[in-house]
């Protein structure tokens, strides 16, 4: 990790300007539940564990958990996106206000229920997941008035992320509406794609961020060594429109690639353990975005999020991490 120690105090001024940036997530918004009990004995109407629950706790899921990585590392947040009219909804809002994430850009639709996901644990593994949700068509109402928030938000954000989870809220219509406005806005923008869109849904970001295996999806190509890679990487820079690419490959780290150039650049994992990895793609994108408004090159800010990711995945469920998490880990790898 020599280059680490090369930039290290570059990676301190960069964390430092954490707190003055302002960041726009756009994006379908949810409830992750957490349910965790122990398993005594088998129910007697059918051949299922009874689940004695022991403790449970909600946080910010979806999209909006981006929105609290960045909020946890002292950042300012927003959101825009689709909520119902119900307890959850209200509970959503809690959430965000707990989180200090500015909620004025939800957008309510009483024929939808806002998305929980409910995960039933014991201490050693996943039981089930129960996910509430609806994925009807959005309204052409619904869809301006969520255009009008975005369009607000964007005035005083410094750079947006569109986080899609294919839950509803984002449309091609609404995605190229925002990818116009944010570089009409001169603004840094980030897409985490869904692999079920057709990728010219979010053509002309900045930044276009699939993990391994949307970016076999989303390119057409079954990456099993360095040039199907690099086959890929070119593939999705023509495909979307965008300046970079970098794609996650989980334990095997990450791979940029520029429409400036044909080579590749490869930046390494920095997780000591793993234990969870949901949410760790949330994470990256939210610090490789703060740090590319505070002054970060691309690698400096890939650099980043991976250690960001790799404090996360050694957390249960949909964590977020602390700034004072990612110096340690800019002290340890510094010293490698």
């Amino acid at each position: 990790m020599s280059y680490v120690k090369q930039e290290y105090q570059e990676y301190i001024d960069i964390i430092s300007q954490f707190s003055k940036k302002n960041i726009l997530v756009f994006g379908d918004m949810g409830v992750d539940r957490y349910t965790v009990g122990v398993v005594e004995r088998i129910s007697p109407e059918a051949p299922v564990p009874i689940v004695l629950v022991t403790h449970e706790w909600d946080k910010l899921g979806l999209s909006a958990n981006v929105a609290d990585n960045i909020t946890a590392v002292g950042a300012k947040s927003s959101v825009v996106g689709l909520v119902g009219n119900d307890f959850t909804a209200k509970e959503f809002v809690e959430l965000l206000e707990t989180s200090r994430i500015k909620a004025s850009g939800l957008v309510k639709d009483s024929s939808r229920r806002t998305v929980l996901k409910e995960r039933i644990e014991t201490d050693r593994q996943q039981l089930m997941r129960v996910d509430y949700e609806n994925l009807a068509a959005l309204t052409p109402a619904i869809e301006a008035k969520l255009l009008a928030q975005f369009k607000t938000a964007l005035k005083t954000a410094d750079c947006v992320i569109i986080q899609d989870y294919a839950k509803g809220t984002l449309t091609e219509k609404l995605i190229q509406a925002a990818i116009k406005e944010t570089k009409r806005a001169k603004k840094w923008l980030l897409i985490d794609p869904h692999s079920s869109r057709p990728i010219h849904w979010y053509e002309g970001g900045t930044v276009f961020k699939p993990n391994l295996k949307e970016a076999e999806r989303l390119s057409g190509v079954s990456i099993v060594d360095d040039e199907s890679l690099c086959v890929a990487g070119q593939n999705l820079l023509k495909f979307s429109k965008s300046d970079w690419v970098v794609i996650t490959r989980g334990k095997d780290g990450m791979a940029i690639f520029s429409k400036k150039s044909k080579k590749v650049d490869l930046i390494p994992t920095f997780a000591r353990e793993v234990f969870d990895v949901s949410g760790a793609g949330d994470t990256v994108v939210a610090i490789m975005a703060l740090s590319l408004v505070s002054g970060a090159t691309l690698i400096q800010a890939s650099v980043l999020a991976n250690m960001a990711a790799g404090v996360v995945v050694a957390k249960r469920g949909t964590a977020t991490v602390k700034i004072d998490e990612i110096l340690q880990q800019i002290d340890l790898f510094s010293q490698a």
